[in-house]
């Protein structure tokens, strides 16, 4: 299994429609084959921070839903909206 974790700042007072913008992503990436999981968490020490959790079965599912048109849709309609770059991690999870 693969995780992703994605630390998404938005700028000040934009918090609520980062959220909002990540609702289709959401529920069209949970639809995909081989997504586990996908959710999104507000911090509870940051206003402004949130963290997408995504589980994926494998390497080649996320690659493929790196490709698809809400992820890049996403990327695009909350660009002016973050405080900077996403902080995106990797991990491979043994299912053992």
């Amino acid at each position: 299994m693969i995780m992703v974790t994605a630390k998404i700042t938005a700028k000040p007072g934009e918090r609520d429609n980062v959220i909002l913008k990540a609702k289709d992503l959401i529920e069209s990436s949970r639809s995909e084959s081989g997504c586990i999981g996908y959710n999104l968490y507000a911090s509870t020490e940051d206003d402004d921070v949130l963290m997408m959790l995504e589980q994926w079965k494998n390497q080649d599912v996320l690659d493929t839903h790196m490709k698809t048109e809400h992820f890049k849709a996403f990327g695009e309609v909350v660009e002016d909206i973050l405080a900077g770059e996403l902080d995106i991690n990797v991990y491979s999870v043994d299912d053992s």
